[in-house]
């Protein structure tokens, strides 16, 4: 089969038509080791775009691994993208352009950390009573580590599945404890004996689905999003795990869930949906556990890379990562832009404050998807670094079940398919 259409960079969202292409063709398209067969719902002009999968309404979608828009509604593979339902998210604005340009400054580093080079750190997360720093790797290396801050000592504990956040799960000072969210669900891990206890898998039948980040809420509930990492639809949802180990599903339609943090005050949650590009934010009710209507607190369209894993600071600025973006943002209560603390690494993943008055922050980076001539660049690509940014933080809220509630041992059975 000839070559219709080419995919610039494999993990492009659209391909490109070489001629002109007509509804019910199969076309296959190839870049380096990536070859499709796509079946066209449309026909395509010669130098027009087709998606190569299904995207979600308000995606933001790729080309030449960049980029390039948002779409205005739900596309399937083998459709025409253009301007019937793509919009661009380029800025229009020269001011907001200056002034972006106005605040960026660079990173004050510290040291940086970790004797193994994470694929994609996320989850950091400080115990102050312990002086221990706790962050995870997501995919193909999964992992738990764990770093004495005092001594330099580090532990890993690896994983047998995909591992999206952890928060400190323990009250007491003798028991080293943390809940997981993990593609199976939520667990309890035991640092001292390295065993998970099964707690509650949510999505037992969408088995390309994991647990992605998750913090806990003012009250030490566990809020936590789903995703498929491969998939450009909204198959994500958003779920709290509650003292009494009862889940509930709260809200769908995510793309990639990330970045759950709270107000000072607690009458406000934030998360971000990273591929979309957005940070939202909700009226939250602490009594109930309950949202209120989503808005949009900032929008990142026009930046390169997206919003992941965030914190709040204790004058009550919420600092994200912008991860292949290379940069942090802190936003003002209001989501005007306050800084821009430009990293020297382009994957910064997550972000926590620690150490002694919580006056350092500790971002986890990732090194994924970088080739030899990048990772020569970034030489601590994937790495934990410190940071002096001038404010200390808050300190994690930790999750303590119930005294009376114990893990279901009918949760937690293995998946049947899925990926590994």
């Amino acid at each position: 089969m000839e070559i219709a259409a080419r995919l610039l960079r494999p993990v492009d969202d659209v391909a490109t038509a070489l001629k002109d292409l007509h509804r019910l063709t199969v076309v296959r398209i190839a870049c380096g080791d990536t070859v499709r067969k796509i079946l066209l719902h449309d026909d395509i002009p010669a130098g027009h775009k087709f998606a190569v999968r299904d995207l979600a309404d308000r995606m933001r979608i790729r080309k030449y691994g960049e980029f390039i828009g948002r779409t205005t509604a739900e596309i399937h593979a083998g459709s025409w993208v253009h301007d019937h339902n793509l919009v661009t998210s380029a800025r229009h604005d020269r001011e907001g352009d200056l002034e972006w340009s106005d605040r960026v400054e660079k990173a004050n580093v510290l040291r940086v950390f970790g004797d193994t080079r994470c694929t994609v750190g996320e989850s950091p997360v400080y115990d102050d009573r312990r002086g221990a720093f706790y962050w995870i790797d997501v995919r193909e290396t999964p992992a738990i580590h764990r770093l004495d801050v005092a001594t330099g000592t580090q532990s890993t504990w690896k994983m047998s599945e995909d591992i999206g956040s952890i928060v400190l799960a323990s009250n007491d000072g003798n028991e080293e404890r943390l809940l997981a969210g993990l593609r199976s669900g939520f667990a309890f891990f035991d640092c001292a004996t390295a065993t998970m206890t099964p707690i509650f898998d949510p999505e037992p039948d969408i088995p390309n689905n994991r647990m992605n980040d998750g913090k806990c809420d003012p009250s030490g509930r566990f809020w936590c999003g789903s995703a498929d990492p491969e998939s450009g639809t909204a198959d994500g949802s958003l779920y709290v795990l509650g003292r009494d180990l009862k889940c509930q599903p709260v809200q769908g339609d995510f793309v990639m869930p990330n970045g759950m943090t709270w107000s000072a005050d607690g009458a406000t949650m934030y998360l971000a949906d990273s591929r979309r590009g957005f940070i939202y934010a909700y009226d939250f009710d602490n009594r109930f556990a309950t949202l209120g209507e989503r808005r949009i607190f900032a929008d990142l369209g026009a930046m390169p890379g997206g919003p992941d894993g965030a914190t709040l600071d204790a004058e009550g600025c919420l600092w994200s990562a912008q991860f292949d973006g290379g940069c942090l943002i802190r936003y003002a209560p209001d989501g005007a832009i306050d800084r821009v603390v430009r990293m020297p690494v382009t994957k910064p993943a997550s972000c926590a404050f620690g150490g002694d008055g919580y006056r350092e922050l500790f971002v986890t980076t990732a090194s994924r998807g970088l080739g030899d001539e990048a990772l020569r660049a970034e030489p601590d690509a994937g790495r934990v670094f410190v940071l002096d940014v001038g404010v200390a933080g808050m300190p994690p809220v930790r999750f303590i079940p119930e005294r009376k509630s114990r893990p279901d041992p009918a949760f937690g059975r293995p998946r049947a398919g899925g990926a590994p």
